[in-house]
């Protein structure tokens, strides 16, 4: 039996453990083990099966709360990339501009005072950005808990966090709608 052990599958499980119980995670588990040794392509399969499983299970907004949990990393890096361009300027579209002409991990597009675009120019997974086939929507909810966690510690604020593009879904960039 395949071990289970990859950070992907372990965040996964725990994800469904909290939201809908220990059961629950455990049958998933064994249904669709994932270990360290996984190559890209077993790693995209697996993907795309867990993407069906939630898909037949649970409906979106619990999809996405337990995809949410399954961030890569808490996204301080990030966030203090951005706190350097927020505290340096006046206002928000100041801050999209300054942060624009100094990064290109992504970029921001300003809609007003409480609402930003955040935008990746490419897919950043390393679960399935290798392998250039599409996926379900579902897989990239991920990045909602990234962004969450991101735009929470810049504005000190609840944020409210929309997966509006994906590049696994066959868009040009990733772009989440961050609203405060």
């Amino acid at each position: 039996m395949t071990k289970n052990d990859n950070a992907h599958s372990v965040r996964l499980a725990d994800s469904l453990e909290k939201h809908i119980g220990a059961d629950t995670a455990r049958e998933f588990e064994e249904k669709y083990p994932l270990s360290k040794s996984a190559d890209i392509e077993k790693k995209y399969q697996w993907a795309k099966a867990v993407c069906g499983y939630l898909e037949e299970h649970f409906d979106t907004d619990t999809i996405i709360g337990i995809r949410k949990e399954c961030r890569c990393n808490d996204g301080k890096s990030i966030a203090g990339k951005l706190l350097k361009y927020l505290k340096k300027s006046d206002s928000i579209q100041e801050f999209v501009n300054a942060f624009n002409q100094g990064e290109t991990f992504a970029s921001l597009e300003y809609i007003s005072d409480c609402k930003i675009r955040f935008c990746y120019p490419e897919c950043y997974c390393a679960c399935v950005k290798r392998v250039p086939q599409e996926l379900s929507k579902t897989w990239c909810y991920c990045t909602l808990g990234n962004a969450e966690g991101i735009f929470h510690e810049v504005f000190q604020a609840d944020v409210k966090v929309t997966l509006l593009e994906s590049i696994k879904t066959g868009a040009d960039r990733c772009v989440i709608e961050v609203e405060w």
